[in-house]
């Protein structure tokens, strides 16, 4: 049984919103504390968090969408709205980066362990995929100006994206990924994981 792939139900189109607007918010919040109100370029920051994680955070949980309805399972984006307020309330008092917005919840009586390896890493590699994008884009335009450092953001967010869904624990994607094939979960996890740490 197959599903369309363009059906947005109204509340997966709420929580995917909200989501966005908060992964945003939580980018481009200066750091630990209350600085955006001495930091007169946080509403343009915000306003870019916006566009860059619109697509990247949405193209990922597509991916998952997608790949689930081609294996024949029905599949919606639903806000984990808990840990929204839980990620900003670590940026502001601590100033940590944790992005764990929800998850595309798939119905099916049955997911072979290959097929839900795929759906799990569908997401990132859209990351990594967006990733290159913006950085081949960054490479036409001259360097230093408004447009490099947001081709620049949106090489960061991908990447920052795309590794930290692949931690290997439940119930992020690396977790789903290791148990199908440690392998591919180690090429694809262990240079992002290089990159933000070294």
């Amino acid at each position: 049984m197959s599903y369309n792939i363009f059906h947005f139900s109204p509340d997966e189109i709420r929580d995917l919103t909200i989501s966005t607007v908060a992964i945003a918010l939580i980018f481009a919040w200066p750091g630990r504390g209350f600085l955006i109100f001495d930091d007169p370029t946080f509403f343009y920051r915000l306003i870019v968090a916006i566009i860059i994680v619109g697509s990247s955070f949405i193209f990922h949980e597509l991916a998952h969408r997608t790949v689930a309805r081609y294996f024949g399972a029905y599949s919606e984006f639903r806000a984990w709205f808990e840990g929204l307020v839980l990620a900003l309330i670590l940026k502001i008092l601590v100033g940590f980066t944790f992005i764990a917005p929800g998850a595309v919840y798939i119905f099916k009586d049955y997911l072979t362990p290959r097929e839900n390896g795929i759906i799990a890493l569908s997401g990132p590699l859209s990351n990594v995929l967006l990733a290159i994008l913006f950085y081949i884009l960054s490479i036409f335009v001259p360097p230093f100006t408004l447009i490099s450092s947001i081709l620049h953001f949106g090489v960061y967010i991908n990447l920052y994206l795309a590794a930290f869904n692949l931690l290997p624990i439940p119930p992020f994607d690396g977790s789903k990924v290791l148990s199908w094939n440690p392998i591919v979960w180690a090429v694809v996890s262990l240079p992002l994981f290089y990159w933000i740490f070294f």
